[in-house]
């Protein structure tokens, strides 16, 4: 009868044991994922701002700048400049496609911002 409850005993705290540890294990990829998470979120944020704020600088540094032009090139460039825009049934004036534009980020953008590099070409 000893016997058998010596090997009872073993086999339960072989059990106990090994259940303690799969917990520290589980334990510990939870807490590194936890960390991760927490690391990752101001870090993608921080990411996207600098996305987002680099587009929005280049988009407002041209534009200044060539309006700014004045003389009888001012006026060409205005005629050239009032081609890029929407018409009545949504397509570009200037290349006449009927689907948004796209920036180099995919985002949506207007004819003018679009097509300034053709614009300015012409000049």
């Amino acid at each position: 009868m000893a016997k058998i409850l010596l090997r009872v005993a073993q086999i339960v705290g072989v059990l106990v044991l090994a259940g303690i540890a799969v917990g520290i294990v589980v334990g510990l990829v939870q807490w590194l994922l936890g960390a991760a998470v927490i690391v990752a979120i101001p870090l993608g944020a921080w990411w996207i701002y600098k996305q987002v704020s680099s587009r929005n600088h280049r988009s407002t540094a041209v534009p200044g700048a060539q309006k700014s032009l004045a003389g009888p090139s001012g006026d060409r460039r205005s005629e050239l400049e009032s081609r890029a825009v929407l018409d009545a049934a949504g397509r570009c004036g200037w290349c006449g496609s009927p689907t948004l534009h796209k920036d180099e980020f995919g985002f949506p953008t207007t004819p003018l911002t679009f097509h300034r590099a053709e614009i300015d070409a012409m000049l």
